[in-house]
């Protein structure tokens, strides 16, 4: 019960701010948020919401909106963290496989005879092993690529 009077006191010193924003509903009942007006398609209701900041007792003002922003930002860099470790480890996946497929050929073609059914073997195993590296190397470009735009998207969210 003390606590209750305590936090009783304290709710007036807590400063806040208030706003609106606006609830959209489409024709087909779907509802969106948004904080200018609806289209003239939408049927449109007006809520209004009001923010607190808490200040603590180190004199720092604590304001719920700020820190959901901040949270989802951390939240969003820890996200681009673990793609950007999927995409490192996808890469040395793709080259380990290539590696591994490219060795297996390179035995199939030490056994080619040293006769013309031979040598078209052999020529037959170099398309492959042509085609196998090629096949990665898009692979690992393609991966490289979202990787790129992994690390520039954590790059703009740190500099922010």
């Amino acid at each position: 019960m003390k606590y209750l009077i305590f936090a009783l006191l304290l709710l007036p010193a807590i400063p806040s701010s208030a706003g609106s924003y606006f609830v959209c509903t489409d024709s087909s009942g779907k509802k969106s948020f948004q904080d200018k007006p609806c289209s003239e398609s939408q049927k449109q209701h007006s809520q209004k919401y009001e923010t607190e900041s808490i200040t603590s007792s180190s004199g720092y003002d604590y304001n719920p909106l700020q820190l959901a922003d901040q949270l989802g930002k951390d939240n969003r860099r820890r996200q681009l963290d673990r793609d950007i470790d999927k995409s490192e480890k996808k890469i040395r996946d793709y080259s380990r496989q290539m590696d591994s497929e490219i060795a297996a050929l390179k035995a199939k073609k030490l056994r080619a005879n040293n006769n013309i059914a031979g040598a078209q073997w052999e020529t037959s195993i170099s398309g492959e092993m042509t085609a196998v590296t090629a096949k990665y190397q898009a692979l690992m470009d393609n991966e490289r690529d979202r990787l790129s735009q992994l690390r520039s998207q954590r790059k703009d969210l740190a500099d922010n």
